[in-house]
């Protein structure tokens, strides 16, 4: 196993920016679980060990010995966008669909699919990803404005279903005009109980920004207008957490 040069770590410790991580075409998985969930699902560039730590979870002899590295503490604290750096860091190269960012027009197989309409906290999106995964979710759509899903706080709230649920970007209002068979369900105010509410095995399910909801957009075009009651009609300040509110709403979908 190699040091880790100083060329390549000034590199990987820029990864943490969405600019550099487009501009370089690499993400970054940190913790060994998450790495090890993850190696196979991506193509490895560069798998780095911090000094004097022996990997329980990932064979490092099934690795090509030129993608292996070593580097001390310190250098993992400059990679590493965590409080307390992890011993384990993969960099991957980003997949071509993460660099390509459109008007999306695909007609989609019949099946039940994630909308997430301006979502901007990393910890939100992970979490949504890995409930998403809990579910049996294959696909989400994201707007152009939600989060980064290779932002490295994001990957790691995917505890490694990052690597099983494909997140495209792109227009949402333009995806659901190409698919108009597939009814949009989306959680309004004024929407009917989701607990007795019909629902089907197909469709979008539309997840609106922390602060603002669903746009006005989206809002137009949902057919399907749901509501998460707060028990026994008691009354709430705020809303539930975008994260919460999406494994309530999967959760009776495939109920």
């Amino acid at each position: 196993m190699q040091e880790l040069s100083k060329t390549k770590m000034s590199l990987f410790s820029s990864l943490g920016s969405r600019k550099h991580r487009l501009r370089h075409g690499l993400f970054i998985v940190e913790g060994e679980k998450s790495v090890a969930d993850t190696i196979g699902s991506f193509e490895l560039v560069a798998l780095i060990v911090r000094s004097g730590f022996e990997p329980s979870m990932i064979d490092l002899s099934d690795l090509p010995e030129d993608k292996l590295f070593v580097t001390s503490g310190t250098g993992m604290d400059k990679i590493s966008s965590l409080s307390t750096s992890s011993p384990v860091v993969a960099v991957y190269k980003l997949p071509v669909t993460a660099m390509e960012r459109g008007v999306a027009s695909e007609k989609l197989p019949a099946d039940l699919y994630l909308m997430l309409d301006g979502i901007q906290d990393p910890g939100n999106l992970g979490t949504i990803v890995r409930t998403a995964h809990w579910f049996g979710i294959k696909r989400i759509f994201a707007s152009q404005d939600t989060v980064d899903i290779y932002n490295p706080k994001t990957i790691q709230s995917t505890m490694g279903s990052v690597a099983k649920v494909e997140v495209t970007y792109c227009d949402l209002a333009g995806l659901i005009d190409a698919n108009k068979e597939l009814p949009v369900y989306g959680l309004l105010l004024d929407g009917e109980n989701i607990n007795h509410a019909r629902l089907g095995n197909n469709g979008f399910i539309v997840m609106g920004n922390e602060g603002k909801g669903i746009s006005s957009e989206l809002r137009e075009k949902v057919t399907d207008r749901l509501l998460i009651p707060p028990y026994n009609g008691s009354d709430h300040s705020e809303s539930l957490n975008v994260a919460i509110a999406t494994g309530i709403t999967l959760a009776a979908f495939r109920r």
